[in-house]
Formats: C-alpha cells, sequence, structure tokens
C-alpha cells in the first residue's frame, strides 16, 4: 500500500463516526475507509453521518488536503438493559465494540452510559429482547472528530487487542494440549512396542 493511500485512509477515518456500528457493512470504521480507497467503494454507506459524512468524503477524495469538518448526530441514543428480564447470557457484551457493558455469565448486565456510543449492534442480539434505545440522559449530540469519538475509537481497538490476546492465550493451551496428548500417545506407543518385543523374546527362550 503507498504512504499516500495510507494517509488518505487515516483521513476518511477521522471523517468518520467511529461508532464502529457497522452499518455500511464493513466490520468498523477503519474497513470502510481502506475500502472506500483500495475497492472504490461507495462514500454514502455511512448511516449515522448521512449525506454530509458522504458530501465530506468526496471532498477528501477529490483533494486530499481538504478540511475534515466537524460533525454531529442530533441527540444520540444510548443502549438500556430491562434488568428484570436479563438473564446474563453476555452475548451483548461480545457484541460491544467499546466495552460499554458490565456483567457476568448469569448474572445481572448493566451499560456504561459514558462508555456506550450508541452503535445499536447490542439491540438485535438479545435474545430475550430486554434491550432498547433511549436518549442519553446528558441529552448531548454525537459529535466528530472530538475526545469522544476519539475515546470511542480507543475503547473499540483496546477491546480487539484484548480479545486477540485471549485467542492467542487459548491457541497456546489449546497447542499445549495437542502437544501433551501426542507425547502421551508416543509413550504409550513405546510402551506398546516394548511389550511386544518383550512377549517374542519370551517365545524364543
Amino acid at each position: 500500500m503507498t504512504k499516500k493511500n495510507l494517509l488518505l485512509i487515516e483521513k476518511i477515518i477521522n471523517a468518520l463516526p467511529q461508532l464502529q456500528c457497522q452499518k455500511c457493512e464493513y466490520d468498523d470504521c477503519s474497513r470502510y475507509a481502506e475500502a472506500i480507497v483500495l475497492n472504490q467503494e461507495a462514500i454514502d454507506k455511512c448511516e449515522p453521518g448521512s449525506k454530509n459524512t458522504a458530501k465530506l468524503l468526496e471532498n477528501i477524495l477529490s483533494q486530499t488536503d481538504a478540511e475534515i469538518k466537524t460533525q454531529k448526530i442530533k441527540k444520540y441514543n444510548v443502549a438500556t438493559i430491562k434488568s428484570n428480564n436479563c438473564i446474563g447470557c453476555k452475548i451483548c457484551l461480545n457484541v460491544c465494540p467499546v466495552d460499554a457493558i458490565i456483567g457476568a455469565k448469569h448474572q445481572i448486565h448493566y451499560i456504561v452510559e459514558d462508555l456506550c456510543n450508541g452503535c445499536e449492534l447490542c439491540i438485535p442480539q438479545c435474545p430475550v429482547d430486554c434491550m432498547e434505545m433511549i436518549e442519553n440522559k446528558k441529552s448531548e449530540s454525537w459529535v466528530w472528530p472530538s475526545s469522544e469519538s476519539e475515546k470511542s475509537k480507543k475503547n473499540y481497538y483496546q477491546k480487539l487487542k484484548r480479545t486477540k490476546s485471549q485467542k492467542t492465550q487459548i491457541k497456546d493451551c489449546l497447542d499445549n494440549l495437542t502437544q501433551e496428548s501426542q507425547i502421551k500417545k508416543y509413550i504409550k506407543d513405546a510402551i506398546k512396542k516394548e511389550s511386544i518385543r518383550r512377549e517374542k523374546v519370551k517365545i524364543y527362550e
């Protein structure tokens, strides 16, 4: 990838809201930015940003020195959990891109409103329909680029790093178990061969 493309991708990422909501049909904002630059993906697929973001992306693509203007979603909503219905399945914890949901298996989960960016990914995943979107108590708009959108992006990449580390640990554990299993099989086969050899020796004696 050329340096020019890398700089362009970075600029487009900064122009996106950092909700990681996947409404563009990509895993996150950065993947969408890469697709725009490398695969000529449509620039109007960011649903939260709507026409304003599409226009901004058009300007960035036509002139790489285009200014990234501040954008906002009026009174963005945040998720909430109806605690009486929560079964503690942990599904919402796994899909939340910014670790805004806390809880343990078979325990009631809770939303940390200061971390929730309103991506809505958790809502359709709840098996008992105990989650919904409500207006955030601060009645603030989601503004980007901003400290909030940067915090959302930072939390997202921290979660990616953590889950990647967990997957690596699980893989290492499975690899070790496989190695132990292979060693045990080798020892078992060796013992079996030695037993057969001794039986043959007895016959000749």
